[in-house]
C-alpha cells in the first residue's frame, strides 16, 4: 500500500499512489451517485409536515367556528386563519374550492370558497394558487393542502386533506 522513497538526504519517505488515489475517489463517486437521489426523496418527505401543520391550523379555526355558530364556513380569515403573511415561505395552497360563507359577519367572503396559494415551489414546478375537492357545508367540511415539492415522481403535486372528524388523508403522493 505504501510506497517508500528515499529523499536527497537518504530518509525514507511513504506516500499514496496515484492508482490508490484514483480508487477512493471513485468509491466517493458511487457513494454520492447512490445518495443524492435518496436525499431528495427525504428532503420532499420533510416538505410535507408543513401541509399537515397547515391543515391542523385549519381544523382547529373551523371546529372554533362551529362552536361559535353551529357551522362549517369556508371564510378563513373571518375564522382566524389567516396565511397570507406566509405565503412566500409556502409550498403549499391551502384551504377551499367550494362552499359557504357561513358568517354572520358582512364582508370579505364568497360563496365559492377561499384559498391561500403558495409562494414557494421545487425544480422548477410553478407554486400552486389552487386548490381541488376542498368543500364546506354546515356540517362538514373538507380542507385541502396541495404543493409542488418534488419532481422525483414525475407528478409535481403532493396533495393532504383533513375533514370534521381531523382525519388527515395523503390524496397525490408527490415524491
Amino acid at each position: 500500500m505504501f510506497k517508500f522513497m528515499r529523499d536527497l538526504e537518504g530518509q525514507k519517505q511513504s506516500g499514496f499512489t496515484l492508482v490508490e488515489l484514483m480508487v477512493v475517489v471513485a468509491i466517493i463517486g458511487i457513494l454520492s451517485a447512490v445518495a443524492i437521489p435518496n436525499f431528495k426523496t427525504y428532503q420532499a418527505k420533510s416538505k410535507t409536515s408543513e401541509a399537515k401543520l397547515q391543515l391542523a391550523s385549519l381544523y382547529s379555526a373551523e371546529v372554533s367556528w362551529l362552536a361559535d355558530y353551529d357551522t362549517y364556513a369556508t371564510c378563513m380569515a373571518q375564522m382566524g386563519y389567516n396565511a397570507t403573511a406566509e405565503q412566500a415561505n409556502r409550498y403549499y395552497a391551502v384551504g377551499f374550492t367550494s362552499g359557504f360563507a357561513g358568517t354572520p359577519v358582512a364582508g370579505g367572503c364568497v360563496a365559492t370558497g377561499s384559498v391561500y396559494p403558495a409562494g414557494k415551489f421545487s425544480n422548477g414546478a410553478a407554486a400552486v394558487t389552487t386548490v381541488a375537492g376542498a368543500s364546506a357545508s354546515k356540517n362538514v367540511f373538507l380542507a385541502v393542502a396541495t404543493g409542488n415539492i418534488s419532481t422525483v415522481t414525475g407528478t409535481p403535486n403532493d396533495s393532504w386533506s383533513i375533514n370534521e372528524n381531523k382525519l388527515l388523508n395523503v390524496v397525490t403522493r408527490g415524491y
